[in-house]
């Protein structure tokens, strides 16, 4: 035992050794390299929304998109969401600088990407104390903010992506689709952003001239707005920068606002956004703020291989519009897509009554073209169906008449055997017995050995005389006609229990005297079927036997409490007994059936009229 112990301990140890050399002399693919913390890389994103603003999610998805897709770096994403919009006070931009001082100012971080005007503005005033020296990308600033940050002291470290300057597009699509306009209500809010971001709508109307007249409605309350839009005349286009704050100081989701002048207002809406769609403008070439997180996130990988942030220009955004109308405004202000410029996306457009139930149509059509043809084949095959219903009919007929004739042979045949049995064959066997007996009599000197093999013979001729004498009965119940169907029925239940020591509970009920022979001879055979069945199958413990008269009818019920079977698998068995029991039933113009579970007895239900037999 030692020995095997070690044995097995030395295999185990030669196993782990080969195990561990495989593994350290096994070249890595590249997506095994062991991770690697040089090419880790922290990028902090400062976002100037709250995480649920449409623009913060829609430019974090393309920055995460970039990043993550990264073959180069391991980046490691840290995002904050500043919401300047709704907490807009010097508190609480101390308190912000205070916070990511305490959670980055270890120096640790090597990108830093705004979102918007505000973090821009953030970051201008707190990155010396809070990321001094950490190269920045701004996203989504307006061209207008250029000047201010070429003389900042941050552009040696700064580079970024500027919004599209798609103002005039929109201003001059306004005036090619709908060329009756005279009037251009700006809508914009009443906080920094919402001003910056409205400047390019205003130099481009502006630049029109008397083209077009300027009518001012940044700064209101939203109340004064949603009227202001309602009164608008009707030959004015509504040109929407954003509105996170109104003059009241209540800070809104600004396509949230969009929503709801669409709504109220009668003249066509113009906006700057992607994320606008869908919420009430007309479309065209709009700013889309995943493409731009995307370039963002395009410019910081640069940055990260290591180029000066400085020696990268301002990307100018032309790359990150999108052109793009919605169905439903077209529509709304019965405007032709054949004037809208080539190229552009028409999206929630709403399909046909065509293109919506095409395939039900397709469908229908199908099922009425296959069901005519079907049509068509019953009706040629109808009088070939009749014919051979017609012929059906008359071969039950001629099947049900040949199983009669069946049956009445059968019974001719038993009586004819019962007979030889009765009147030759079991009176010669008591013609033995006597002399048997006679012989037993008349020989006292015999040996006894001998006179006891005589009597055992005299005795084996009785059985077997009275025993053909049974089979007789069987074979021809003249007792039916002796005694009547109930008390035969009787007698048969008394034979079977003394012979197979199984107890039959017989009951009958309003039975009436006369009974046609064929019915009664019927029912006498089922329950003479049924007690030869259960002897040789069932292993019954207890037979239940009702027989009842109902008004002009009898109702046979046989049930015992035996091992049961599947009535379905005894069709495909061999045997006659069920199957003789059903014609005979049918023969009477009766019902017959049988119900039986494995392990839960047979239960068989006849029903006889006692009306004339059909022919």
């Amino acid at each position: 035992m030692e020995r095997l112990t070690g044995i097995m301990f030395l295999f185990y140890r030669i196993l782990l050794i080969g195990l561990f050399s495989l593994l350290c002399i096994s070249p890595l693919s590249a997506a095994e390299q062991p991770f690697d913390s040089k090419l880790t890389k922290r990028v902090v994103v400062l976002y100037s929304g709250p995480p649920d603003f449409p623009a913060t999610e829609m430019t974090e998805k393309g920055i995460r998109e970039v990043f993550f897709g990264n073959p180069t770096f391991h980046i490691q994403l840290f995002s904050e969401y500043l919401d300047l919009s709704r907490f807009r006070d010097l508190h609480h931009r101390t308190a912000l600088s205070d916070l990511l001082r305490h959670r980055y100012g270890d120096g640790g971080i090597d990108l830093l990407i705004s979102v918007d005007v505000p973090a821009a503005f953030f970051l201008l005033e707190n990155a010396e104390k809070v990321f001094p020296g950490t190269p920045i990308v701004m996203c989504s600033i307006p061209k207008s903010l250029e000047e201010r940050l070429d003389v900042s002291p941050m552009r040696a470290r700064t580079t970024g992506v500027f919004e599209p300057m798609n103002a005039r597009d929109l201003v001059d699509l306004a005036l090619n689709i709908k060329p009756a306009t005279k009037f251009a209500a700006l809508v914009c809010g009443a906080f920094e952003n919402d001003r910056v971001r409205a400047v390019g709508f205003r130099k481009a109307i502006e630049s029109l001239g008397d083209r077009l007249e300027l009518i001012d409605l940044s700064g209101l309350t939203l109340e004064e707005l949603i009227e202001s839009t309602k009164k608008l005349p009707r030959d004015s286009a509504i040109f929407y920068s954003t509105f996170f704050v109104d003059s009241m100081g209540r800070s809104f989701i600004p396509r949230d606002v969009l929503k709801i002048i669409s709504d109220a207002a009668d003249v066509p809406v113009f906006g700057l956004y992607e994320m606008y769609l869908g919420y009430g403008i007309i479309g065209g070439r709009l700013a889309s703020m995943k493409l731009q997180g995307k370039k963002a996130a395009e410019l910081g990988a640069r940055v990260l291989e290591g180029i000066s942030p400085a020696s990268i220009p301002f990307h100018e955004g032309e790359d990150t519009t999108v052109l793009a109308y919605d169905w439903r405004q077209l529509k709304r202000f019965k405007i032709s897509e054949s004037d809208l410029p080539p190229g552009g996306t028409i999206l929630y457009r709403q399909p046909t009554l065509w293109e919506l139930y095409k395939s039900y149509i397709i469908g229908a059509v199908s099922l009425i073209v296959l069901e005519s043809i079907l049509i068509i084949a019953l009706v040629i095959n109808l009088q070939k169906r009749k014919r051979a219903e017609i012929a059906l009919l008359g071969s039950r007929e001629e099947l049900k008449i040949l199983a009669g004739r069946l049956i009445s042979s059968q019974e001719e045949e038993l009586s004819r055997l019962s007979r030889e049995f009765h009147d030759d064959l079991a009176q010669r066997l008591a013609a033995v017995a006597i002399e048997s007996g006679t012989l037993e009599l008349q020989s006292p000197h015999i040996e006894a050995t001998v006179l006891q093999k005589i009597g055992h013979i005299k005795e084996q001729l009785i059985s077997l005389s009275e025993d053909v004498h049974a089979i007789s009965r069987e074979l021809h119940p003249s007792i039916l006609k002796d005694l009547g169907l109930v008390r035969a029925i009787s007698s048969q239940c008394m034979s079977f229990s003394d012979r197979e020591n199984i107890p039959v509970d017989f009951d009958s009920q309003d039975i009436p005297e006369t009974i046609p022979r064929d019915i009664a001879l019927t029912i006498y055979r089922i329950i003479q079927e049924s007690l030869r069945n259960i002897a040789k199958h069932s292993r019954a413990q207890q037979v239940e036997i009702s027989l009842k008269g109902l008004g002009d009818k009898i109702l046979l019920n046989i049930k015992d409490d035996g091992m049961g079977f599947v009535p379905r698998c005894v069709r495909h068995t061999p045997g006659i007994g069920l199957a003789s029991m059903r014609e005979r039933v049918q023969f009477v113009n009766g019902d017959f059936d049988i119900r039986s579970e494995p392990g839960k007895g047979t239960d068989i239900k006849v029903s006889v009229p006692l009306g004339k037999k059909k022919e």
